[in-house]
């Protein structure tokens, strides 16, 4: 790279900075006192209504609370599954139908049992709904399709997670937020659940996601772990490994402290390469994860890996991550792989240090930047408004974002704001709407 790029690819990043850095954050609206409705209940079961959002609370055995599930979402199930976002997600951008069956059915062999007596009570419960359309296998689809669609055509989105506790929130607390950056022109934002699950002698748990999901990629337990991830451009990917949407509610069902939840995911069979922000609200502490299907690496606070040869650094009380290692071994890895995409050829830590002007100019690292400058600038001040805020403001906002949510863990509350649609609408720009736990997590 000649010096002259080096010099514009770093005036076009600060200058980009000292702009961000300038402007007002973005004033989130928080509906702190939501109408809640009881719609449905039915097999132990219920289905509410939470201002503009639906919340599916299932109880029991695998099979009963799959069976809750198809009977009380049958319409939503059959909608996302036949009419809207499979539709537009995997056929009308040039899936074959055998090809994604053939990759789910390599996923499938690593389900759990439970898993799959959940997926077959959900169509007995779509059947007793008068629902005879959907299989199992329409099912399956719907937990492994983030791994099919993370590959051409289609390719990875963007998703930004960032923990903070201690010295920067109002009263030491954490705080978790997070943007899912998918897509929203594909309608599913119109089939938008929040799940909860109450499995008969196991941990309480939800997760933000959709009708006909057994799992998602947005959670919290009621032990006050929360779990947000994040794609990861790896050339160490597989389809034989457990698919996302499992790995994250496995690890909230099962896991009750930050060390089980970092030590599941360094154990179980994983697939392409995600980042991960998981934190507890019962130390408080957090960790910051990049994993792939071969390396999973841990980063805590004040991480010595995280450092300014990559254009990073550690803070006190925080994680953050985007969309690309921060860790210089697994950004080698990538760079040597996908380099040359940029005109790069990149082998050693000194090759990083020469491209590192043009890689801060990258959405991933300004994002990063940004989190991290935002939450430096106000210690102290951080509270669910500022961290919807920083949702919605500089890089971090984008104009897909499918859904955004405050995880406040110790009050076993999550704020979630859902895209809007016809037309679509980012999820920041809309209300962020309460949602108190207590009642199924005590």
């Amino acid at each position: 790279m000649g010096m002259h790029r080096r010099f514009v690819s770093s005036a076009l990043f600060f200058s980009f900075f000292l702009a961000s850095i300038f402007a007002p954050l973005y004033a989130a609206e928080i509906n702190a006192s939501p109408e809640v409705t009881l719609l449905r209940e039915e097999a132990g079961g219920k289905l509410y209504q939470v201002a503009n959002q639906k919340m599916l609370v299932m109880e029991g055995t695998p099979e009963e609370m799959g069976f809750q599930h198809g009977l009380l979402l049958a319409k939503e199930i059959r909608h996302i599954m036949k009419e809207g976002y499979t539709n537009k997600a995997l056929w009308d951008r040039g899936y074959s139908k055998e090809y994604v069956a053939a990759q789910s059915e390599r996923m499938e062999k690593f389900f759990p049992e439970s898993v799959r007596e959940e997926l077959r009570g959900m169509v007995k419960g779509l059947q007793a709904a008068g629902d005879d359309g959907i299989s199992y296998e329409d099912l399956r689809l719907g937990i492994t399709q983030a791994e099919i669609l993370h590959f051409p055509p289609d390719g990875g989105p963007a998703c930004s997670n960032f923990a903070c506790w201690g010295k920067w929130t109002t009263d030491g607390r954490l705080l978790h937020g997070r943007n899912l950056d998918w897509n929203i022109k594909g309608d599913a934002q119109d089939d938008h659940t929040i799940l909860v699950w109450r499995p008969k002698g196991g941990i309480p748990f939800m997760m933000v996601g959709w009708a006909g999901g057994v799992g998602s990629v947005t959670g919290m337990n009621s032990r006050g772990i929360t779990l947000g991830e994040m794609t990861l451009p790896s050339s160490d990917v597989t389809f034989d490994g457990l698919p996302l949407f499992l790995q994250m509610r496995l690890c909230l069902e099962q896991c009750a402290t930050l060390e089980e939840a970092v030590q599941f995911f360094q154990k179980c069979h994983r697939t392409t390469g995600w980042n991960f922000i998981i934190g507890d609200s019962k130390i408080p502490d957090a960790r910051a994860l990049e994993t792939d299907a071969k390396y999973c690496t841990v980063f805590a606070p004040m991480d010595p890996k995280e450092s300014d040869a990559t254009g990073h650094w550690g803070m006190v009380d925080a994680v953050r991550r985007t969309n690309h290692p921060v860790g210089m071994e697994q950004l080698l890895r990538l760079a040597a792989a996908f380099g040359h995409e940029f005109g790069l050829e990149i082998s050693s830590e000194a090759d990083i240090e020469t491209a590192k002007p043009l890689l801060m100019t990258q959405d991933s690292w300004q994002r990063y930047d940004w989190i991290s400058r935002e939450i430096d600038r106000q210690p102290g001040a951080m509270d669910v408004a500022q961290a919807a805020a920083i949702l919605g403001s500089g890089p971090v906002q984008a104009g897909n974002t499918l859904h955004s949510c405050v995880f406040d863990p110790k009050n076993k509350s999550i704020y979630v704001a859902n895209a809007g649609n016809n037309p679509p609408v980012p999820a920041w720009k809309l209300p962020y709407v309460l949602f108190d736990l207590s009642p199924w997590f005590d």
